[in-house]
């Protein structure tokens, strides 16, 4: 399963520097995860898995996490901005044309096709792990509100069906279709036509709910 790609943090010069043995040490606790996710359900992989996983000792693993949610979190962090970055075609779109919804959609079930298995753990997570609820909110809330005002631009340029209903409450449904789409395809992905198909029906489903004009 492919990782999103991990970055050093910068140093005061503007100049990234490389990473440090600590940072080396964490990026592969994160990889353990990665690795192990597609293969055992979240509540069967053990602290000592990823110990195994990353090469280190137990000691060594809570020295960087204090538990396995936090681990989880973690990698949330990790693909919560590369996940806006799929959709970010047509949030960004001056008018909301129809291929930038369509770019937009693909991008977001290919990454859940990638991605499945970390992001379902997520879910379960959410409903006991404060944390990992309040950074998900927060990354939630951010695309409602940029696909929110992609939405307005539309309308203002024309090429959308004026309010009601609200801006905000049609992406709030439009992305809850989204969601739910994406999330019971990564159970069983099909082939790559499969999800063409898929794509296409929102697609549409998203040009006729905005009474979208423009191609």
């Amino acid at each position: 399963m492919a990782r999103p790609a991990s970055s050093s943090p910068p140093v005061a010069s503007g100049r990234r520097r490389g990473p440090s043995k600590g940072d080396r040490t964490e990026a592969a606790i994160l990889d353990a995860a990665w690795d192990l996710l597609p293969t055992k359900p979240l509540r069967s992989i053990t602290i000592a898995d990823l110990t195994q996983g990353a090469g280190i000792s137990r000691s060594s693993f809570y020295f960087y996490f204090d538990s396995k949610d936090a681990v989880i979190l973690a990698l949330a962090q990790r693909v919560g901005g590369d996940i806006r970055s799929k959709i970010a075609g047509f949030t960004t779109a001056p008018d909301g044309t129809i291929p930038d919804i369509r770019a937009g959609i693909e991008g977001y079930l290919t990454r859940w096709r990638e991605l499945g298995p970390v992001l379902r753990a997520m879910t379960v997570l959410v409903e006991s792990d404060e944390a990992l609820r309040t950074f998900w909110t927060g990354i939630t809330n951010d695309i409602l509100d940029e696909v929110a005002t992609s939405i307005e631009r539309a309308q203002q340029a024309g090429t959308a069906a004026p309010a009601p209903p609200a801006a905000r409450d049609l992406a709030r449904v439009l992305f809850a279709m989204l969601w739910h789409t994406a999330h019971d395809y990564s159970l069983a992905p099909g082939s790559r036509a499969e999800q063409q198909r898929l794509v296409d029906t929102l697609t549409t489903a998203f040009q006729r709910t905005l009474g979208l004009t423009s191609v």
